[in-house]
């Protein structure tokens, strides 16, 4: 286990995002244009359109996952994620007409009405996240 601490939070940072614009391309471009290299996921609330989402397929040592897009109405329940060295790592939970998904989130999802995305900057530690032996991308702090 890697043990990381901070010095706490910097800023808050909340997303308000309006019909079709994509989630994370959305996230990651304010992220750049506001210089922010490591943050929490605090909050997250929305619906989509469409939903593209990989999740793992087996338990091996070496992961496989597949990538999965789903279209229709569906709501967004819960993100969970951190951001090392600019780059977001969020894991969602939505629902469509039908059933739940849970999964990693990705690009060219889709927002239908709103989503609401908050951020809260960590200070004091740079992260950053390098792939071990079996290429999982572990987080750890910059050396």
């Amino acid at each position: 286990m890697r043990t990381i601490i901070s010095e706490g939070f910097g800023r808050i940072i909340i997303l308000s995002f309006d019909r079709g614009e994509k989630l994370l391309e959305g996230i990651r471009e304010k992220l750049k244009q506001l210089g922010v290299k490591n943050a929490v996921l605090v909050s997250a609330i929305g619906t989509f359109q469409k939903a593209r989402f990989h999740r793992i397929i087996t338990t091996d040592t070496k992961p496989r996952d597949e990538v999965i897009e789903v279209d229709g109405p569906m709501e967004l329940a819960a993100v969970d994620g951190v951001v090392a060295d600019g780059e977001p790592h969020f894991h969602m939970v939505f629902q469509d007409m039908n059933r739940a998904y849970a999964a990693h989130l990705e690009e060219g999802s889709v927002v239908c009405y709103l989503a609401e995305i908050v951020l809260a900057e960590i200070k004091g530690v740079e992260l950053t996240r390098a792939r071990n032996e079996h290429g999982i991308a572990l987080l750890q702090k910059r050396q």
